[in-house]
Parts: structure tokens; C-alpha cells; sequence
């Protein structure tokens, strides 16, 4: 769970807002508000939030290539004016990755100097930045011919879209205020929250691609939001992206290796959708040690029972029992476990 100060628990939508919002307050975005039909974009949760620019303009000179990346494509999603200059700087960045954050942000803000750098963000590069250099490339009236054949069906349908109409720039058409004196590390975790926000939206409309564009977009820019891992996971199992499903919950494990839930959810996915029960124990194991609670940590007796090892099982069930010795699911189960063993 992501806790908020004050100041940034509300979820700017400029581009959305029924009435014209004071200027130091963003306006809200509830799920399930209206939107325009047959809408592929991104929402711009973002725009206007130019109380971060200081940080992140400072950011653009950090010595680690991916802080410099980030504060590009944050930029670029506040889209106010003055960050086109400094962007454009960063177009002849040493690192590939930030001069193509610098091409997308710039041209979704319709400065067609990234429009280079935007197209070749979309060659070979993972699905979701792809979704950003083809929004950003729609902009500019620059979609490459090869976009139709996309294999991602959001990258498709938005290219679709753009294909029929040319989208405008994205502006801050408000510039909001907030805190000043955040470091740029809670700069990005509170923009990124933003970004949470926006998937609720999505969760509401039922478009698990979107959902999905959004979280790892901000698993990218906040690597330790153990949350997202699993979110993520799941999406992709339900989609049936098992190979992108297994290598999120793989990911997170060795990203937030000191999380239980990173263990838990890897567990989980052989336990549930593979019926890998060897392959599950390990990771039911490790969550156990770091503090999985008692109704996630009985999955490793489980799991020990469906991969032939009962005595085992009993063993794990006994442990969690006098861990919580009130708890009848577990008095239950050594019952259970117990006449089966004594009857062989």
C-alpha cells in the first residue's frame, strides 16, 4: 500500500476537469468518468504538475543514465514549455534510452526536434515504450508504416486510432502548485502514484491492456512498488500472457528480493496456473521466512502435500499452528493430514 502526503493525494486531469480549478489545486479523477469515445491514449494524470520541474530539471544532469530517463519522460508527461529546451539538450544524450525519453516527451508535446529519437524509441524496444513512442509519434504525424503489424493489441489499436485522425499536442494548461522541498526521489514516487491513479481508471473501464501499459511504466520508474509486480503478473496470466506473466513475478522477486509478497506471487503462479508444486515450494518456502501471514503461508503445506510430501506438509502445518495456536483451519488440516498418514 503507497501512503501520500497531503498535497499529492489528488489526481490531475487538466485536459478533463468540469470546472476550472483553482491554481494550486489539480482536479480530481474519479473512476469511470467520461471520457471520449473510442479513446486509446494515454490520460494526462500528469500535465501541469510543474511544482516538479526544479527537481527534475536537476535531474536531467544526474550522473545514472536511468534517473536521467525518468525525469525525460516526466517531463515530458507535465508538458509545460519551459522543459523543451533542457529535453532537447538531452537528444544527444551518451545513453540510447535517455535520448529516447527525450524524443518522446518532446514530440508528445508536438516539438518535432524528437521526433527522430521518438521513432527509433519504437524499434525493438519493450511493448509498453513502444505504446509512448507510437502516442508520441501520432503527434507528430509520424507513425511508421511497420506500427500496423505490431504484435502488443494496445500498440495496434493505437495506432489504429492514429491512423484516422492526428492527435493534438499534450500542454499544461493549468500549472499547479505543490510542495517545494521534496527530494527528487519522492518526486517521482508521488508522480508516479499519480500514474496508480490513472489505472483505477482503467481497472474501472475493464481494459486490462491499459492497466497494464500504466503499471509498468511505473514499475520503471519506481522499481520498488512490490505491488506492481503482482498486479502485473496476474494481468498478464489473465490474458493469457503466461511467458510475460512468469518473467513480472520473476522480476520482482529479484528486484525486491527482501519483499514475502515478491515470493509469494512466483509461488503462486506454479502453484495455480502451471500445477507446478515442486517449483512452488521453494518460493511458499521463502516467503514463510520473511513473514508471509498465516492464511498466504499455509500454501506451503500445501503445496509440500500436492508435490508428495505429506510428512513434510504436516511438519509446516505444525509450525503455523504454534504460531497461532487459536487458529481452527490449521487444527483442521493436521487432522486431516494426520488420519491420512496413520491410515497410509
Amino acid at each position: 500500500m503507497r501512503l501520500l502526503p497531503v498535497a499529492l493525494m489528488i489526481v490531475a486531469v487538466p485536459a478533463f476537469a468540469q470546472m476550472a480549478p483553482a491554481p494550486e489545486e489539480a482536479p480530481s479523477l474519479l473512476a469511470g468518468e467520461a471520457l471520449p469515445d473510442c479513446r486509446v491514449l494515454s490520460i494526462p494524470v500528469l500535465a501541469g504538475h510543474c511544482y516538479a520541474l526544479p527537481r527534475l530539471l536537476e535531474g536531467l544532469q544526474s550522473p545514472d543514465a536511468d534517473v536521467r530517463a525518468r525525469c525525460c519522460f516526466l517531463l515530458g508527461q507535465i508538458a509545460a514549455p519551459e522543459v523543451r529546451d533542457p529535453l532537447a539538450a538531452r537528444l544527444s544524450d551518451a545513453d540510447r534510452s535517455v535520448r529516447e525519453f527525450a524524443g518522446i516527451a518532446l514530440s508528445r508535446m508536438g516539438d518535432m526536434r524528437g521526433a527522430h529519437a521518438a521513432e527509433a524509441a519504437y524499434q525493438g524496444n519493450r511493448w509498453w515504450v513502444r505504446f509512448w513512442a507510437v502516442e508520441a509519434l501520432g503527434i507528430v504525424g509520424m507513425i511508421p508504416a511497420e506500427v500496423q503489424n505490431d504484435p502488443d493489441p494496445l500498440v495496434g489499436r493505437l495506432a489504429a486510432e492514429a491512423r484516422e485522425a492526428q492527435w493534438e499536442p499534450f500542454v499544461a494548461e493549468v500549472c499547479y502548485s505543490g510542495p517545494a522541498d521534496l527530494t527528487l526521489d519522492e518526486v517521482i514516487f508521488g508522480l508516479s502514484s499519480y500514474l496508480i491513479a490513472e489505472t483505477d481508471w482503467w481497472w474501472h473501464a475493464g481494459d486490462y491492456p491499459q492497466i497494464l501499459r500504466a503499471q509498468e511504466t511505473i514499475l520503471w520508474l519506481d522499481p520498488q512498488w512490490t505491488e506492481g509486480y503482482g498486479l502485473a503478473g496476474y494481468l498478464y496470466w489473465s490474458l493469457g500472457r503466461n511467458t510475460e506473466a512468469v518473467g513480472t513475478y520473476r522480476r520482482g522477486v529479484a528486484v525486491v528480493p527482501e519483499a514475502w509478497e515478491t515470493h509469494f506471487e512466483l509461488g503462486f503462479y506454479y502453484y495455480n496456473a502451471w500445477k507446478r508444486y515442486e517449483e512452488a515450494v521453494p518460493h511458499f518456502a521463502r516467503a514463510r521466512e520473511l513473514g508471509a501471514p498465516s492464511a498466504q503461508a499455509r500454501l506451503h503445506a500445501h503445496a509440500l502435500e500436492h508435490a508428495g510430501h505429506p510428512r513434510e506438509a504436516l511438519e509446516v502445518w505444525r509450525e503455523l499452528l504454534a504460531a497461532d495456536p487459536n487458529n481452527g483451519v490449521l487444527r483442521l488440516n493436521i487432522e486431516r493430514l494426520e488420519a491420512q498418514l496413520s491410515s497410509g
